[in-house]
């Protein structure tokens, strides 16, 4: 066999046209099935797909650790710590106690820690691995259960006006994810000094600056759009907002690229094209979500 026929060929790298038509067609899909829930009125709807995204993140984080084989049923207990946690949503909004919601996070982080120890007690320890393992569960349950349960508790943050609650729900997506794509797109197009290439190698700083055009312009259009809706958020918490969520979210999206980085693959996933996998979609919005619920219970209550 001749030396360049036993070299293999690398694959040829898609264009930037097509990676961003990918991206483009994944973004309108997304964005159909929000705008459906909000114009059939349903609050269970808006719940079930939020509910769907949160556990499709949660199997993805800990698939990123299945090189260690030893963990699998550290993994498979976050992972079913996830499904109890929203199928316990489901229940006690069936029963409309959604002011009892926060109970669930405490109860997801003891179960997860608790759990975590008792797994380690069926096999030999392994020093800092068995560590990592009871650490990589733990945060995995913070890291997509208790943090994207925040979305459900921005639905319910008026006691019975979930759909109203929703609206500001819709604020928090559009300010966020119109953050991520002002920065791939002026990245894309003018991107040259790098950011923090050693994380993010396509990440610019003329990307982040794109991500606060694009939080700016996201929340005036709502602002200004259903103002009516967005309550207690007026212009003034809306411009305020705007930065903050907008720097959390880059945040957002670099801790998820830490995490990429350190089981070294580039995509969380391949279920949305141009996007990678759910993760992908949601990073920004894991870190956005408790600090935008945090921020209206500071100027609401």
């Amino acid at each position: 066999m001749s030396e360049s026929a036993a070299v293999a060929t690398p694959p040829t790298p898609p264009s930037r046209r097509r990676v961003f038509a990918s991206r483009l067609i994944s973004t309108l899909v997304l964005w159909a099935v929000i705008m459906t829930a909000f114009q059939y009125k349903s609050e269970w709807l808006v719940v079930a797909i939020t509910g769907l995204f949160g556990i499709a993140g949660a199997l993805e984080y800990y698939r990123l650790l299945r090189s260690d084989p030893q963990a699998r049923s550290f993994n498979l207990l976050g992972c079913v710590i996830c499904l109890v946690y929203w199928v316990s949503v489901s229940v006690f909004l069936s029963q409309n106690r959604a002011a009892d919601l926060m109970w669930l996070d405490l109860a997801a982080l003891t179960a997860s820690v608790h759990g975590s120890f008792l797994l380690c007690y069926r096999h030999q320890l392994e020093g800092v691995l068995t560590l990592q393992r009871i650490f990589n569960t733990v945060f995995g349950v913070v890291y997509t259960v208790i943090f994207f349960g925040f979305m459900v508790k921005l639905i319910y943050f008026y006691p019975g006006e979930p759909m109203k609650g929703s609206f500001l729900m819709l604020f928090l997506i559009m300010v966020t994810k119109f953050s991520d794509m002002g920065a791939y797109l002026v990245g894309v197009c003018f991107g040259k000094h790098k950011m923090i290439p050693h994380i993010s190698p396509a990440k610019s700083w003329e990307g982040f600056f794109g991500s606060f055009l694009g939080s700016f312009g996201a929340a005036a259009l709502m602002l200004a759009w259903i103002p009516d809706k967005l309550a207690p958020l007026g212009w003034l918490h809306g411009m305020i907002l705007a930065p903050i969520l907008c720097a959390t979210a880059v945040t957002g999206d670099l801790a998820e690229s830490v995490l990429k980085r350190c089981v070294a693959i580039k995509d969380s996933g391949h279920k949305l094209p141009g996007i990678g996998g759910i993760l992908d979609l949601t990073d920004s919005l894991l870190f956005t979500a408790p600090v935008f619920y945090f921020y209206l219970s500071a100027i609401w209550r």
